[in-house]
């Protein structure tokens, strides 16, 4: 599953999300009736559905987004950038997003002419100006390269656009950090009765045991985090952004 969602932003977003639900469950108290006396409050049995509906959208996006892919990119599909310097760098198109694509790539070329600049330093030593103009055409030669990388990665972008792969994977992304972030809330979510424990751990055991995918090390931390004051959450927050910062 790919990793959208930064670690700093859900711990961040596990403080708002606790409080807001601090918030609603007093609200909400009085008038509760049946609600309260089954011991699950609606805040975390939305928070479940909410689980599940991201769920079912991931997998939606990740079936029309294989579905165009598998029209569109054969498994051989590749973007190749010629160099300057001979040869060329290439990328398998058919696994990740173009931006994957130009980053990696954007990065081979840079370790190319990185080697190529090692190979100059005896050349600058026995012979300074020659060794100077070759240099900077080895930097003019990488620039134009890399130019020719943002020419390519727009192309294919466009490209795919307009059969709407681009737009299907987009939704993937999105998708996958939705149901990132509807997992880390339920696992942030303060229970104030056996009863939501029971509720909690059950659906925790059922989509974080191999099945539907792993608990991450952000997960983790707001499940522990749960189990502590809010204070103590909200004061580890600031020491997180106060160290960031």
């Amino acid at each position: 599953m790919n990793q959208h969602v930064d670690r700093r932003a859900l711990l961040s977003s596990s403080a708002v999300a606790t409080a807001a639900l601090a918030v609603a469950g007093a609200n909400q108290g009085a008038g509760a009736g049946g609600t309260q006396a089954s011991g699950v409050s609606p805040e975390l049995q939305g928070l479940i559905e909410a689980k599940h509906a991201a769920y079912a959208r991931f997998i939606a996006a990740i079936d029309v987004a294989t579905e165009l892919e598998d029209a569109y990119l054969p498994k051989t599909a590749e973007l190749f950038i010629p160099l300057s310097i001979g040869g060329g760098q290439s990328r398998t198109l058919r696994y990740g997003d173009l931006d994957e694509v130009e980053a990696d790539l954007r990065d081979e070329i840079k370790r190319r002419y990185a080697e190529q600049q090692q190979k100059l330093a005896a050349l600058a030593k026995v012979a300074p100006d020659l060794g100077k103009q070759s240099t900077t055409a080895l930097r003019k030669a990488e620039q134009t390269d890399l130019r020719t990388l943002k020419r390519l990665i727009k192309e294919e972008r466009a490209r795919r656009s307009a059969v709407g792969l681009e737009q299907a994977i987009n939704e993937r992304n999105e998708a996958c950090d939705a149901e990132r972030y509807s997992l880390n809330a339920v696992c942030a979510y303060r229970c104030t009765t056996m009863e939501e424990h029971r509720v909690k751990s059950q659906f925790l055991m059922e989509f974080a045991t191999g099945k539907y995918g792993d608990l991450q090390s952000e997960d983790i931390d707001a499940l522990l985090w749960s189990f502590l004051p809010v204070e103590a959450l909200e004061a580890a927050v600031e020491a997180v952004e106060g160290g960031v910062a």
